[in-house]
Formats: C-alpha cells, structure tokens, sequence
C-alpha cells in the first residue's frame, strides 16, 4: 500500500514539472491519492487496534505464566498432602483390620465360653437330678424297718442292727477330688459359695488342700470346713 501511494505521489510530481498533464488525469490523481489515504488510514487504525492486542495477549501470557508458576510451586506440597493422607488412610485401614481380627477372635472364644457354659449347666443339671433321686431313696430306705426277729424265753433280745440314715455313706463316696469336680459338684457337695467354687476352678490344678488358702485365695475357716471331705487327685 505504501508503494502505491508513493506511486502515485511521484505521478502527480511528474504531471506537475512537465506542465502538460490534462485536468481530467489530475482529477483522477487526485481520487487515486485520496483512495490511497484512506486505506493508509484504515491500515494504520488496524495496525494499532493489532498493536494493542497484541499487547493484551503478551499481558495476559504473562499473567498466565505467574498463575503457572504458582500452581506449579502449590503442586509438590499437595502431593506430600496426598502422600501423607494416603499413608494415613492405609494406616487406618490395618487398625481396622486388626480390630475386626481381635473381636472375631473375641466372638469365637465368647461363643466357646457360652458352650462351656451350657455344658456344665446341664452337667449340674444332671447332678442335681442324680443327688435328688439318691436322697430320695435313701429316705425311702430309711422308713422301711427290718423285720423283727421273735424273742427266746431263756435268751436276751438281740441288739437291733442300726437304722440306714440319709446321710450314711462311705467315705470313700464323700471326698470330692478339687481337680476334677465341677463347680456344680463343689457347690452341692462342699456347699461352697458360687465365688469359691468359680476361683478354686480357675486356680487348678492343686497339689496340695493348703494351696486352697495360698492358690485361690478360700478363706482358711472355709478350708478348714471341707479339708475332711475333698482330696487332691492327680
């Protein structure tokens, strides 16, 4: 474009000096030259709307870099963030784990406990029926006199052979072996609180009646109530 107008300019420079240009080229000159200005003009006022866009992009390159450069400088502190979170988290989880392992194991032995429980239950159960049906014949027997035997003129009545009692029994069924009797059997038998007979299971075994008072703690007066009727079995 600045080609033309200079152009054109020397066209008009040289119809001047030579003094023999016409009015009608002059007038055409004359349009051409304005034509040329005005699209100089246009020109230069895209030129500087471009220049000021220009401008404004570099602007905002720069702004954009600085946002660049601190999104960049937030990254490594949000990934030892996410690092430390992570190992946490994970942390966290075997804590879980390890909590879900103990009540599991906590629920197999509380379940075995109740079926240890249950058992001896119906043991003492048992026991209980097997002492009441004893009792109640031994008080059978005990109303049943032995015959008696016709007296002899010339001799003395015969002494009467001694009644069974209830509470007759050998020895030998007395004792009650602290190794092995139940805390059922240990309450009936010795009567023995519930206390006790939970601590003197709890303490086996015994190698002796006076680890009763040592071992599980029964008061001596207590130990010495049943010491005649337990014994120490292997």
């Amino acid at each position: 474009m600045k080609e033309r107008i200079m152009g054109v300019a020397s066209l008009c420079l040289l119809a001047a000096l030579a003094g023999c240009v016409s009015q009608g080229a002059h007038d055409q000159s004359l349009r051409e030259l304005q034509s040329a200005k005005s699209d100089y003009e246009r020109i230069r006022v895209q030129n500087e709307g471009l220049t000021k866009q220009l401008m404004s992009v570099k602007e905002s390159n720069g702004k954009l870099k600085e946002e660049i450069e601190k999104v960049s400088a937030q990254i490594p502190p949000l990934n030892e963030a996410i690092v430390k979170e992570r190992q946490a988290g994970e942390g966290r989880l075997k804590d879980l784990e390890r909590q879900v392992k103990e009540l599991t194991a906590s629920k197999k032995a509380v379940a075995h406990e109740l079926e240890v429980a249950k058992q001896r239950y119906e043991d003492s159960l048992k026991i209980q029926k097997r002492q009441a049906k004893e009792l109640k014949e031994r008080e059978q027997s005990s109303l049943i006199q032995p015959p008696t035997q016709p007296a002899k003129p010339a001799a003395p009545p015969a002494p009467e052979p001694p009644q069974p009692s209830a509470t007759s029994a050998p020895a030998s069924d007395q004792l009650v072996d602290i190794n092995k009797a139940t805390p059922a059997e240990l309450t009936l038998a010795l009567e023995l609180a519930r206390e006790d007979s939970d601590r003197l299971v709890k303490n086996r075994p015994y190698k002796t009646k006076e680890e009763l008072v040592t071992k599980a703690g029964i008061a001596k007066a207590t130990v010495d109530k049943i010491k005649d009727r337990i014994t120490v079995g292997p």
